[in-house]
């Protein structure tokens, strides 16, 4: 069988992780014991461990603590040194947009195989992230992390409050929700199949405190040498995920099709994603509901989203969607039709509350 080689992330991220959670009471060595590392690795400054040893400290440290708010707690309790050279040239930034385009420039340094990107739509900055690998507790935390930069961050920093127009989590809802309403003035949807948050357009263009354009170019060549020295390729899964959304476009996602645009045989490529815990099922079924979420919501024909998401017909589309969401596809986007003015700026609106400083921004 061939050998694929799981993404990694920095040791010192777990680091952080472990010494929030033992400041706070859990036991260091169990933790480390549940992420198969050795402790003398988070002090190497450069070293890295597989994403899947961070995903289980994060979970060790969530479980020992008995805490359903884990990521929420460790971003309001860290600094951006938590993330070393990332952290610190998003502070040495001249706006907050500035920021979140070198994060997102050099987020492969800070963590292989998870996606973080943003895009300006309609006056909103609408932000995503998709953690790696199939679902595990580990993901919600880190949502729960990411959600916390993107939303408290640039009012921490700017002294000005940011409207939260929108919130959506992949997860189920769990323990109090009202958890999520005091720190970012809104309810999120939860099981809305993707990690995704908006705030207006304008937090992009606010000024930070301390810009310094020499340290910025200084931690960008270190940073660019860093990401020079990780592998060339991504993940399998993600590579099958990116091939998928192109084939949808050219009405080409069949397994022969992604296996040809990816340059293997059928069976190797189902080889390589079985040995991430994949399928080319599970991966076609994943970017179909994204993406059908996204073209409803602007305003398509059901017909039209069916056709374009490759389905034989429009009654199959309509069993999926609703086993997906619950919802049949013409109620979906009657409500995102309907409610899409309340997420522009202006709308009736969460407002993310001030809290200490973050660590991914």
């Amino acid at each position: 069988m061939e050998r694929v080689t799981e993404p990694t992330c920095w040791a010192r991220g777990l680091a952080h992780v472990v010494e929030y959670a033992t400041q706070r009471g859990a036991d260091r060595s169990a933790i480390l014991a549940r992420a198969s590392v050795l402790p003398e690795l988070l002090g190497e400054p450069d070293a890295r461990v597989p994403i899947s040893a961070y995903y289980a400290g994060v979970e060790a440290a969530a479980e020992a603590l008995a805490d359903p708010y884990f990521g929420l707690h460790y971003i309001e309790a860290i600094e951006p040194a938590a993330i070393d050279a990332v952290g610190f040239l998003g502070m040495a930034s001249r706006t907050v947009g500035e920021a979140v385009r070198r994060i997102i420039r050099y987020h492969r340094v800070m963590s292989e195989g998870e996606v973080f990107e943003v895009e300006v739509d309609g006056g909103c900055a609408v932000f995503r992230f998709t953690p790696h690998g199939p679902f595990r507790p580990a993901h919600v935390h880190i949502a729960q992390m990411y959600a916390a930069d993107c939303l408290l961050l640039p009012a921490r920093f700017t002294g000005a409050p940011v409207k939260v127009l929108s919130l959506r989590f992949a997860h189920p809802a769990h323990g109090d929700p009202g958890e999520y309403h005091r720190r970012f003035g809104r309810m999120p949807e939860f099981g809305a199949g993707v990690n995704q948050w908006a705030v207006p357009e304008e937090v992009l263009e606010r000024p930070l405190p301390r810009p310094d354009a020499g340290l910025a170019a200084f931690l960008e060549r270190y940073l660019d040498a860093r990401a020079t020295a990780l592998p060339a390729t991504n993940s399998v899964r993600e590579q099958v995920r990116q091939a998928l959304a192109e084939g949808l476009v050219d009405g080409q996602a069949s397994l022969a099709a992604t296996a040809r645009r990816l340059r293997v045989s059928a069976r190797t490529l189902q080889r390589r994603l079985a040995s991430e815990g994949a399928t080319w099922e599970t991966l076609l079924t994943e970017v179909r509901r994204a993406r059908a979420r996204v073209l409803l919501e602007q305003g398509l024909p059901v017909a039209e989203v069916s056709f374009l998401l490759g389905y034989a017909e429009p009654a199959v589309f309509h069993r999926a969607f609703k086993r997906w969401t619950g919802m049949t596809p013409h109620a979906w986007r009657a409500r995102a039709i309907e409610t899409g003015a309340q997420e522009r700026p202006g709308g009736n609106t969460g407002v993310a509350k001030d809290t200490r400083a973050t660590s991914r921004m």
